[in-house]
Order: structure tokens, then sequence, then C-alpha cells
């Protein structure tokens, strides 16, 4: 190898056409590349607000849940509320029957 040449291809297409040509490739892909930068971000943000907005409303409909989980239990509050009302309407009459009642 001692006259070891370095055999560099050698285009025949003629510079001034192959200057243009690549230089409108390079145009092609760096706007294919802003573009794509572009919608990155944008899906990046509408992820972002996508997440914060169902975080709210899981929390609304946890929050709504839990409140429904409690109204059996208030329900029967209220029932147990009306009984006693009831009952103590009921002793209110007998004592009022009982002090109108001659001795």
């Amino acid at each position: 190898m001692d006259g070891a040449t370095s055999t560099t291809p050698t285009f025949r297409t003629p510079t001034r056409i192959l200057i243009p040509k690549l230089v409108k490739s390079r145009e092609g892909w760096k706007a294919k590349a802003n573009e794509r930068k572009k919608r990155l971000k944008a899906a990046r943000i509408r992820n972002r607000d996508l997440e914060a907005s169902r975080k709210v409303w899981r929390q609304r409909a946890e929050a709504a849940e839990e409140q429904v989980a409690g109204l059996p239990h208030d329900v029967s509050k209220q029932q147990e509320l009306a009984a006693l009302r009831a009952e103590n309407e009921r002793l209110r009459e007998e004592l009022k029957k009982k002090q109108t009642r001659p001795r």
C-alpha cells in the first residue's frame, strides 16, 4: 500500500445543478422538522390541559360518589328523626290529655 490513493467519487452532474437541489432538500427537511416541533408542542400543551381537566372532573366525580354513598345513611337518620318527632308529638298529646282531665 505504498501508493494508496483515495478514491473519492466524482460527480458527473455539474455543481450548478447539484447545489440548488441540495439546498432545496435541506430547506424541505428543516420545514418538516419545524412542523413536527410545532405539532409536538401543541400535543404536549393539549395533553397538559386535558390531564388538568380530567383531574378536576375526577375530583368532582369522587365527591359526588361520596355524597351519594352518604345518602342512605342520611335517609335513615331522617327516618329516625321523623319517628322521634312523631313519638314526641304523641307524648305531648298524652300529656295534654292528662293535664286537661279533671281531678
